[in-house]
């Protein structure tokens, strides 16, 4: 890594901490709201669908607050959502969690546009890819430990998880005025110059793929939505797994996508080609279709750690495609989270209602189709991109 780039590190632990922090939140969030307020699967999508669409709304709002340097919009951030936690942990009160978790989410949309943005300055091709295979490495290795973790610690008492994720936040933060001390150049405002790679053939602006690639990570966010906050209560109340023994399949999850993003940072076949989005996109519909079928653990951790895979696959390409060759990139990320926040949302409201109407079957049915209804709209917007003059 050049000189110029080694505050990058300090960047990659902000993005594992903050990963381990929300994750717990997020999955603890789910026996906290049952535990207390006696909430069912219904409640518990509207409470995680609320964070999810105050993120979205934030993501939009902020995308014109530029003047700040961005480790001051970390520290901001980490430390705003420290105190959303504490609030509702001292209130403990069904709307003061709901409003309060919503402006979680809100802070949030402060850090990963921003800190996305800044880690891709001036690098293209390979170097970006690898870039950004590092961060996806850093921020998916918190999230292989966080519902883990969460679940464990939820078991002791569904308030613990919430105070190490205060603490974590507070001490990510505190990474922003220690990083400037140790890399000076952590302080400087870099212009975002884009550095093509020698080894990568140079690509003149934005390339079209962004828009398939888009599509495909929200597929892959509808079903994240249904799996973190609709399947641990179905596996709770229906199976009888413990809130460990699921927190060990999300694990089983990350851990695959933590391999996946490892592996797709270090090879290029996939860059600007159209192919492997589709059998991407195939492989997820395959899995989501296989999940009803699950009886047993080791079924589960066989279709999580799939899942995982192709998710870290998607995650890539549309990370990658999204800003490969954009001069503004922090735009170009607010767009990426924009979009899979719409597929989380979605994937978290309806699959949630679905699940309490219906079925936990029906929702993977759901997720079935959105997947292939996405999948027709990529092969038809290539269809047209090759009529297009």
């Amino acid at each position: 890594m050049p000189s110029r780039y080694k505050f990058h590190s300090i960047l990659f632990a902000a993005s594992f901490c903050m990963s381990l922090a929300s994750g717990m939140v997020n999955y603890a969030l789910i026996f906290y709201v049952r535990d207390l307020f006696g909430a069912d699967k219904t409640a518990v999508g509207l409470i995680s669908s609320g964070l999810t669409l105050a993120y979205f709304v934030g993501i939009l709002v902020f995308l014109s607050w530029k003047k700040p340097h961005p480790r001051f919009v970390l520290w901001l951030a980490t430390w705003a959502m420290a105190l959303c936690i504490g609030v509702y942990l001292l209130v403990p009160n069904w709307t003061v969690t709901f409003v309060f978790h919503s402006l979680f989410g809100l802070a949030m949309a402060l850090f990963w546009p921003r800190i996305m943005g800044w880690l891709s300055w001036g690098v293209e091709g390979k170097d970006l890819g690898r870039t950004m295979g590092r961060f996806n490495f850093s921020w998916a290795f918190g999230g292989i430990l966080s519902p883990f973790l969460g679940g464990l610690l939820v078991e002791v008492d569904p308030r613990v998880p919430f105070v190490v994720a205060l603490v974590l936040l507070v001490f990510t933060g505190l990474l922003m005025p220690l990083g400037a001390k140790l890399f000076p150049t952590l302080r400087q405002r870099q212009a975002p110059a884009v550095v093509v790679d020698d080894g990568e053939e140079a690509k003149s602006g934005p390339t079209p793929l962004r828009y398939p690639a888009r599509l495909g990570v929200a597929g892959a966010y509808f079903l994240t939505g249904a799996l973190l906050f609709i399947f641990p209560a179905f596996a709770k109340e229906s199976l009888g797994y413990s809130e460990s023994l699921t927190g060990s399949f999300l694990l089983v999850r990350m851990a695959a996508a933590t391999f996946g993003f490892e592996v797709w940072g270090r090879w290029t076949f996939w860059h600007f080609r159209f192919g492997p989005l589709v059998v991407g996109m195939a492989a997820l519909i395959g899995l989501i279709v296989l999940f009803p079928w699950g009886t047993q653990p080791w079924h589960f951790y066989l279709l999580f750690a799939g899942v995982g895979l192709v998710f870290s696959f998607l995650y890539s390409y549309a990370l990658f495609h999204g800003v490969a060759g954009s001069v503004h990139r922090e735009r170009s990320m607010t767009i990426h989270e924009a979009v899979l926040n719409v597929g989380l949302f979605a994937g978290t409201a309806l699959g949630g209602w679905v699940s309490q109407t219906w079925s936990m079957a029906t929702t993977f049915g759901l997720c079935a189709w959105v997947g292939a209804g996405l999948l027709s709209a990529q092969l038809v917007q290539k269809g047209w991109q090759r009529l297009r003059p």
